[in-house]
């Protein structure tokens, strides 16, 4: 019997949404400008590297003697199960002929390739917009500003000089006047 597969090889292609840069430049409403990681090509601690990993598919006929065979009545039907040693496969994807299991097996590369396609076309995380990431990161930059700006104010509190202000509040009550620092 003649197993049908669509066998896979690792690649690398350049990334649909920066076209390999890793970057993304986006226009702000006041016509500034920021850079922004691509999130489509992000791969977590290693950065956004300008490309996708992919998969090439090719058709794969392997010749086995069958060692078992399980049937099994579902809703649909019967579902049938060909063994081969310490795996089985589907029904479909086993034939008499290598014909038949190549014209499958091309079959199920096509299918393999449309599914690729498609998932190349879309970033990872759908539901963020590039927009989300902009709003996301300007919006951490400006709390980090506005807590840079409160523990300044915290340390403008205590007097500069110390030994300074104490001089200059023994002078003032000596005279009587008021000093503000």
């Amino acid at each position: 019997m003649y197993q049908s597969q669509a066998g896979q090889e690792q690649m690398w292609v350049t990334c649909p949404e920066c076209l390999g840069s890793g970057r993304l430049r986006v226009i702000m409403g006041d016509d500034s400008e920021v850079s922004i990681p691509c999130v489509c090509c992000e791969r977590g601690y290693e950065g956004s590297p300008g490309r996708i990993q992919s998969y090439r598919f090719m058709a794969c006929i392997t010749e086995h003697t069958v060692t078992g065979v399980d049937a099994q009545t579902r809703e649909g039907g019967l579902r049938v199960r060909y063994s081969f040693g310490c795996y089985s496969t589907e029904e479909e994807n086993v034939f008499a002929t290598r014909d038949e299991a190549l014209l499958r097996a091309n079959t199920l590369v096509s299918e393999h390739e449309a599914e690729e396609i498609k998932r190349l076309k879309y970033k990872e995380k759908q539901h963020r917009t590039w927009a989300w990431n902009v709003s996301y990161w300007r919006g951490v930059i400006r709390r980090a500003k506005e807590e840079i700006t409160r523990a300044e104010a915290r340390l403008a509190v205590a007097p500069k000089n110390p030994k300074e202000v104490d001089k200059a509040d023994k002078i003032n009550s000596e005279t009587g006047k008021l000093s503000c620092i």
